[in-house]
């Protein structure tokens, strides 16, 4: 997204920052987390000790929790151009900037207390990564876990999810009205007369009883296709609203809720297993995350299949393919196997 951006002065606006803090958050994880992952996983042990522990809880916990605080962000302003078609138009460099600035202290508001004492980062699952201690029941450390889960899951969430709501019930009010207005008020007139495709019409004794039908025939399309082109934009922000409701709590709310079960009395269904499944389906979602939230801007949509389409032509010319084609001669019953021109002769045509 980073290399789309650069390349494509369209993508550099105030309203693509967000997409962009994102994904380098997302990256960030991937980064410092995944790597350390890896290297323990293949040593079988962490080999880094408390600081490296420390370091991995630190770097995962801001990187999640800033992307967590981007995407309520990305609501709000999303929420704001819905309301006010014009707030897009006033969102500046500083003001996108800013959102950024406060999204980074918000991911590490929540992990500097561990630094100092008010809980620890600790090894979990296999003993190959490391988080903040959720198993400890003393009281200092459950009232942390508590104001990290409301502050750093649960308010975010109900941020995203009171937005889109707000969002969907605007456009579906927005477009029954302009549905109703189409329909009734007639905002779309043709006057065919002033066509010159249609003037011998005009000369003709019928000319009323023609342009009447004519004119109800387009007006009937022209309502038609903007009814069409409503309801898409209706199903799309519905499609994007879900899917990112569904990858923020596939991601975070597992992880949340294994924080409140290990402080309810039930960490016996807390252990190695779950902990690893949950850790992958955290990596999973930052992979996956900036390309949903990419592929619902129009703009950034565009430029991925135009790049993607680059690379697989240059797949195509680098790697030609032959497949045999079987030929099959009635009288003998024999086979004979020819082949296909390559990929790289049909892109040459």
């Amino acid at each position: 997204l980073n290399y789309i951006k650069n390349r494509n002065s369209v993508l550099q606006q105030p309203k693509n920052f967000l997409l962009i803090n994102l994904a380098l958050t997302d990256l960030g994880l991937i980064l410092t987390n995944t790597s350390l992952h890896s290297i323990a996983s293949f040593n079988k042990n962490w080999p880094f000790g408390q600081q490296g522990c420390s370091f991995y809880g630190f770097c995962g916990g801001v990187c999640g929790l800033t992307s967590i605080a981007t995407m309520a962000a990305i609501a709000l302003t999303r929420l704001a151009v819905v309301i006010d078609p014009f707030s897009s138009l006033r969102l500046t460099e500083r003001f996108a900037l800013k959102c950024i600035i406060c999204s980074w202290i918000y991911g590490l508001i929540w992990m500097i207390p561990p630094l100092f004492g008010w809980n620890r980062f600790v090894l979990e699952g296999f003993g190959t990564t490391c988080t903040f201690d959720y198993i400890s029941k003393d009281f200092w450390n459950r009232l942390y876990i508590i104001i990290i889960v409301i502050g750093g899951f649960l308010i975010p969430l109900i941020i995203i999810v009171v937005s889109y709501t707000i969002i969907l019930h605007k456009l579906s009010k927005r477009s029954h009205h302009l549905i109703d207005q189409n329909v009734y008020k007639k905002s779309f007139p043709i006057h065919l007369e002033q066509q010159n495709g249609y003037y011998f019409i005009s000369n003709s004794p019928n000319y009323e009883t023609y342009r009447n039908r004519t004119k109800t025939f387009f007006e009937s399309n022209e309502t038609t296709r903007m009814t069409q082109i409503i309801r898409l934009t209706e199903a799309r922000a519905t499609r994007t609203a879900l899917l990112v409701l569904f990858i923020y709590c596939t991601a975070w709310g597992p992880y949340a809720f294994m924080t409140i079960l290990s402080q309810t009395g039930f960490e016996h269904y807390v252990n190695m297993y779950t902990t690893a499944v949950l850790g992958l389906f955290t990596k999973t979602a930052a992979c996956i995350n900036p390309l949903v939230y990419a592929l619902s801007s129009s703009g950034f949509r565009r430029y991925i299949c135009i790049y993607s389409n680059f690379f697989y032509k240059c797949y195509l010319r680098s790697y030609p393919i032959s497949s045999p084609t079987y030929d099959f001669n009635r009288r003998n019953l024999t086979i004979t196997i020819t082949a296909r021109p390559t990929a790289s002769v049909w892109s040459q045509q």
